[in-house]
């Protein structure tokens, strides 16, 4: 069974020794209670006290107990100043009966069980169910961390953890395997031979590099060469579609091994067996089937946008560039309008004038007002 690394060297570091505590955090974790305090005033050796009460904080923490090389020296200083105990710790070896005795002690006063077979089915069955909705794998491990705490179980080694979470995901990936066995010669899984199949013209690459990475520029060529991409895919997945359903293939586990796909050399693919090459490829499809959909819709909405705002924008500035001839045309009529009506009010005061030629010189004037209407409004 091939084991899965699941937190880096470094994680693994900060994993393996106690969390960094406060004052107040100390003063709380490292108080021994009356009943572990009357069993501390038993043991002859200095070191063997502070030891116990670093045991003792460090498991109420964290559900762990740690190695005295890797006790944090701040805590030790801490825990000697309160014990008033002037002892050095540097060469302390304690005898692996006596922490056996330790660590059962506070385990009971604490009613932490010890990590037995029924606990790690228990953590199996997690990490799987956790593993089928490919939830990452450094997440799996944190959740089975904090289950142990939930459970009041100490937690086990990174090395069992990583064991734990490895069986969980290679057993997922195996039983697909199993289902894919039967269709290992059919011929329509043929249409994935062509990714690992040198290109010709181009020099050192295979053809399964051209759909590694996704394109994301929306200039006609570009569009053209993806939607042609997205054509060999939609192809390719139509083909082995109902192997895919067959196998119990889903978009989150196509997904998981498509981006390994992405992220490893077209070799490391080749040398895997048949079957497991062939899983992979079908991660492949299905997985980009899906993702170069969306991006392509995403970049055909994006394209439609920006043609709308240019647009927009174009109608704004010919509006703009109108405006002042506008201005002008209403500020003419406006003017014609107040011409019109400061005459109409002279001809209405005029003495001399009946009330028919009035009428009728009112009339001309409104004549020639819609008439220079109509000249300013072309």
């Amino acid at each position: 069974m091939a084991r899965v690394q699941i937190l880096s060297k470094e994680e693994q570091k900060i994993f393996s020794i106690p969390s960094k505590l406060n004052f107040s955090q100390k003063e709380y974790y490292f108080k021994l209670p009356e009943v572990l305090q009357e069993f501390s005033t038993t043991l002859r050796d200095s070191n063997n006290k502070v030891y116990f009460s670093l045991l003792y904080g460090y498991c109420k923490v964290n559900n762990m107990f740690y190695d005295s090389k890797k006790f944090r020296d701040d805590d030790i200083q801490f825990v000697k100043e309160k014990l008033n105990l002037d002892t050095n710790m540097d060469n302390y070896i304690l005898s692996q009966r006596h922490m056996r005795r330790y660590k059962q002690i506070i385990k009971e006063y604490l009613l932490i069980s010890d990590y037995t077979i029924k606990s790690a089915y228990i953590f199996l069955k997690e990490a799987t169910t956790l593993a089928s909705n490919f939830t990452h794998r450094k997440k799996i491990f944190y959740a089975l961390v904090d289950l142990s705490k939930k459970l009041k179980i100490e937690v086990p080694s990174y090395t069992e953890l990583s064991r734990i979470i490895s069986l969980a995901i290679n057993s997922q990936k195996q039983d697909i395997l199993e289902k894919l066995e039967p269709f290992i010669k059919d011929e329509k899984l043929n249409v994935l031979d062509e990714f690992l199949q040198k290109d010709t013209t181009t020099k050192n690459r295979w053809h399964l590099a051209h759909y590694k990475k996704l394109e994301h520029a929306s200039n006609k060529k570009k569009m053209i060469e993806s939607l042609s991409k997205f054509n060999t895919i939609k192809s390719k997945f139509r083909m082995t579609q109902s192997i895919i359903q067959e196998i119990g293939l889903t978009p989150k586990i196509a997904e998981y091994h498509a981006r390994w796909i992405e992220k490893s050399q077209v070799f490391q693919v080749k040398r895997k067996k048949d079957i497991e090459s062939n899983f992979l490829l079908l991660s492949f499809v299905y997985y980009h089937y899906l993702i170069r959909n969306d991006n392509l819709i995403d970049r055909f909405i994006s394209t439609v946008q920006t043609a709308r705002n240019s647009s927009l924008r174009a109608q704004k500035e010919y509006s703009f560039e109108l405006e002042p001839q506008k201005n002008r045309v209403m500020q003419s009529l406006e003017d014609a309008n107040l011409s019109t009506l400061n005459d109409i009010e002279s001809v209405i005061k005029d003495a001399t004038l009946s009330a028919v030629k009035k009428i009728a010189a009112i009339e001309i004037l409104v004549e020639k007002k819609d008439t220079n209407i109509k000249r300013y409004s072309q």
